[in-house]
């Protein structure tokens, strides 16, 4: 049973809305973007906003029906996504297909569909032949808009698509030629929050219960692989009084108790996260946190942390190399200072998620061992402490508007041998869990595509999503599919594909910096 949910008399609405969220429901409801966009649409009376979700992520769908009143999909005129993973997508086709609504956006004549979040912000060209309408920009910033323009325009498809092309913010394929620029909320505190969030009396979300308060968004920091820190910029925060509201207020409507789960790119790096973290405390809160950033702010809050209950915190160092933190911008030149801070972490009595990234063109191998080095050092320290260490290693992923679209992805036989290497190297001594390689090719050749995909996207739904279904699709589509890009990147001394969107001047200027001191690094050119 779900609470919190709007119900609307189907007699006295305008206009019904799909929003179709491209994964499993247990997903949809631990996000926060399904409720920022729930809030946003339903805030108008006339327009009923209802939720599809898959039932599986392989194989074949039923015929997809709504939460809110179990109608068809088809049903629909207009039909919302967002897109947060690139291998999604094949999800989304996946409903379209089981839902009956023509895949192809030429071809379709009922329906109008329109996509936002960050893999579209990124690179929208690989779904251009299936969505009719990108959102370059921010939910709250954009969406309003082209609801008040749906109201209007609605009753011509044709008309609607070249009314919306108008807003800069908008990517319309077919229709748009000029530059796209990100729109953003100013204001966090003054924008809409959604309150009241869905919650399910029976199925956990995967961080489990709680109120889910976004504190901040952006990021201070500008790290090199990093796509969050470019569709998200500039780094803004809501206040302490707003915050404070919103957990109070925002409660009243969850069945959770006392729990708050915290969304923020970074945290905690301001005095307002910490005095939330004293505020939460006091009132007797717990909470969940997310990756957590190497600081003064975080060793200060370490007791604070234990008393709102979270046993295990999130770290993502990435690398212990000096070369590899100069080029990733991230915790540069402070190798040491890092590790005396997990340390400081551990000695407080919690266990310690670790991230790293490997696979990096231009890195000698004694790199790697370095990385091997600090993690064995580590884990021996832990278990000195009686404290548990897992860490994830994550393959490089190249992505639209960090240095690696030009650099490119390590090729799949050394991404391997390299994982062998430290998989071989820890085992026995700490618990390492893996990225898949090979999703993590088919994540860069989506997002770095320079073209539309439908007909492999349609290909691969029919196979049943997955990785065994991607392979299925390849071999159908033999000397069509080419992976090039992929591991070449794209010279920077010419126009990128998505050059067309600008999410920020400073991010741009910044990337363009990095991948220079990169080149002097590594002597990649």
């Amino acid at each position: 049973m779900e609470l919190n949910i709007f119900r609307k008399g189907l007699s006295r609405v305008r206009s019904r809305v799909a929003y179709v969220y491209p994964s499993i429901y247990s997903v949809m409801i631990s996000g926060l973007a399904p409720d920022i966009i729930y809030t946003l649409v339903n805030n108008f009376e006339d327009v009923y906003l209802e939720r599809f979700s898959c039932k599986r992520l392989r194989g074949v769908e039923k015929d997809p029906r709504s939460l809110e009143t179990g109608s068809r999909l088809r049903d629909f005129p207009l039909i919302l996504t967002s897109l947060h993973y690139e291998l999604d997508f094949v999800n989304f086709v996946r409903l379209l297909i089981a839902g009956g609504v023509e895949v192809f956006s030429s071809k379709r004549e009922n329906h109008i569909i329109i996509a936002g979040g960050p893999v579209v912000m990124e690179n929208p060209l690989p779904y251009s032949d299936i969505v009719d309408v990108f959102i370059i920009g921010e939910a709250e910033a954009t969406i309003p808009r082209i609801i008040e323009l749906w109201l209007e325009y609605g009753d011509s498809k044709k008309r609607f698509l070249e009314a919306i092309s108008s807003f800069k913010f908008v990517y319309v394929p077919g229709l748009t030629s000029n530059i796209v620029v990100r729109e953003y909320v100013r204001d966090l505190d003054s924008t809409v929050y959604p309150i009241r969030q869905v919650e399910n009396t029976k199925i956990e979300p995967i961080y489990g219960r709680g109120l889910k308060l976004e504190v901040s968004r952006g990021c201070l920091f500008h790290c090199s692989f990093c796509l969050e820190t470019r569709v998200f910029q500039p780094y803004r925060e809501r206040g302490f009084s707003t915050l404070k509201y919103i957990v109070n207020k925002g409660l009243e409507y969850t069945i959770s108790g006392k729990r708050v789960i915290i969304y923020s790119l970074s945290f905690p790096v301001t005095p307002v996260h910490s005095k939330l973290l004293e505020y939460l405390v006091k009132e007797g809160f717990t909470a969940s946190l997310p990756s957590l950033r190497l600081n003064s702010y975080l060793i200060k809050s370490l007791e604070l942390i234990k008393m709102l209950g979270q046993r295990t915190l999130t770290i993502a160092p990435e690398s212990f190399s000096r070369l590899l933190q100069s080029v990733f911008f991230k915790y540069t030149g402070l190798v040491e200072y890092v590790i005396s801070l997990i340390k400081d972490i551990i000695d407080a009595g919690f266990d310690i998620k670790l991230y790293m990234i490997y696979g990096i063109k231009g890195l000698d191998i004694s790199e790697v061992y370095r990385d091997i080095e600090v993690l064995r050092e580590i884990s021996k320290y832990a278990k000195s402490k009686k404290r548990r260490i897992t860490v994830t290693l994550n393959p490089l992923i190249p992505k639209p508007h960090t240095i690696f679209q030009w650099i490119g992805m390590l090729k799949r036989e050394d991404l391997m041998s390299l994982l062998r290497i430290y998989k071989s190297n820890l085992r026995g001594l700490i618990e390492a869990r893996v990225y898949d390689i090979d999703l993590g090719i088919i994540q860069a050749y989506l997002a770095l595509a320079p073209r539309p995909l439908g007909r492999l996207f349609i290909l691969w739904a029919q196979h049943g999503g997955g990785l065994s279904g991607w392979r299925s699709t390849v071999r159908d589509l033999g000397g069509e599919f080419n992976l090039d890009y992929v591991f070449k990147g794209y010279p920077s001394e010419k126009d990128l594909p998505w050059s067309f969107i600008q999410l920020d001047d400073l991010s741009e200027k910044i990337t363009h910096s990095q991948y220079e001191i990169f080149k002097k690094y590594l002597k990649i050119h």
